[in-house]
């Protein structure tokens, strides 16, 4: 019986014809094979699968797929099955994909949703498990065609410079978890992209932020989606946009892409709450205390009839108090356990939930709702 690997060797894998023009043509000698004339004739590729097998990895490494159109008129085929790319003939250049080939069937086996104790009975086909590792090379590699469309649609020349393709593979090296080790390592990325800007101290992190804060157009909000989803590096996409590193970090907060700590901290004196930058300025005073909860300020004011938080927050490139997040009137439980003059280190932590009266505070190990009620009692 013919293996697995045998019958996926003789499919012959298809792709969009759109491509044809803009990817296959212009780096691959695409129906001529590879010859002694394929230097002279700037091409970088020598037969149009490499691309294919290109494309293939770009989408393996993001491990994501993209179908290929229905109307079977929009798709093409090399002409050449899987087990004779790369087959030497005798033609300058070419050296056998065995192990290549090899690669692929095993990340293919891995990726395909294949029940291999039916096959192993017989009861679905050799050449049908192979159909369905032939269906998903060919929406790896169309992902991965895509992928290369919108470099070249940004930037027209990006794949015909030296070491174009080199660059895009060397750039997944070593990027598994990128955006755990980006969320991770952020504050120390911004350190050093302040470090090298402040060098003449001519600007300091509210300039920064101030410009981060403008307003970005949707194009570039499009863009700077695309590029980070492709897994380039943060330094790369600023200079793709023309934006400061500082600006591309705060849009991506901003998206929800990462996490932008505050860079501040928070002193309270007799007279209230200070927030300090890191370089030192002291960028928002207030007569009540203040303290920091899952990187958030928030501002505890004790009046006579009731204890207020609020948020602080940017608005406008300005430091100001925001909304009222939890109020607790003097007969609640929680008010007599503020009444302290250092009420402020009593409050161990601060949670937002989805809507206004689902916040709640934690004071000396108890938890507290938005009314100062403990949290679980029937009080309200």
């Amino acid at each position: 019986m013919e293996s697995l690997f045998d019958a996926w060797g003789n499919k012959n894998p298809e792709w969009e014809k759109k491509y044809e023009d803009l990817l296959i043509e212009p780096f691959t000698d695409y129906r001529r094979g590879t010859s002694q004339y394929t230097v002279s004739r700037g091409k970088i590729f020598g037969a149009g699968y490499e691309m294919f097998i290109i494309c293939f990895f770009i989408g393996l490494y993001f491990d994501k797929t993209r179908k290929l159109p229905d109307d079977k008129s929009k798709r093409k085929y090399f002409g050449h099955t899987i087990n004779h790319w790369g087959s030497q003939e005798g033609r300058l250049g070419r050296k056998s994909y065995t192990k290549i080939q090899e690669y692929m069937f095993a990340a293919l086996v891995a990726k395909t949703d294949i029940d291999f104790i039916s096959l192993e009975k017989g009861e679905i086909s050799v050449n049908d498990a192979a159909n369905s590792l032939k269906h998903k090379m060919e929406e790896y590699a169309n992902y991965g065609f895509h992928y290369l469309e919108d470099m070249l649609e940004d930037d027209p020349n990006s794949l015909f410079k030296d070491s174009a393709f080199l660059k895009i593979f060397t750039s997944f090296i070593g990027e598994d978890n990128k955006k755990d080790d980006e969320i991770e390592n952020f504050e120390e990325d911004i350190e050093s992209f302040e470090d090298e800007e402040l060098e003449d101290d001519a600007i300091d992190e509210e300039t920064l932020r101030a410009e981060a804060e403008k307003p970005w157009n949707e194009d570039d909000i499009e863009r700077l989606t695309l590029f980070f989803e492709h897994g380039m590096e943060l330094p790369s996409i600023a200079e793709r946009l023309g934006k400061s590193l500082y600006a591309v970090q705060y849009q991506l907060s901003m998206l929800g892409k990462i996490k932008m700590p505050l860079n501040v901290t928070v002193k309270n004196t007799d007279h209230g709450g200070i927030v300090i930058n890191k370089s030192g300025q002291e960028i928002y005073t207030d007569e009540a205390p203040l303290k920091m909860f899952n990187d958030k300020i928030y501002r505890f004011n004790m009046k006579s009839m009731c204890m207020t938080v609020k948020d602080i927050k940017r608005v406008d490139g300005k430091w100001v108090k925001g909304s009222k997040m939890l109020v607790a009137y003097s007969e609640s439980a929680l008010y007599p356990k503020l009444s302290g003059s250092n009420f402020i280190d009593d409050i161990e932590d601060f949670v937002e939930g989805s809507k206004r009266e689902e916040n709640k505070i934690k004071v000396r190990g108890i938890w507290y709702d938005y009314y100062g009620d403990v949290l679980g009692s029937k009080g309200r």
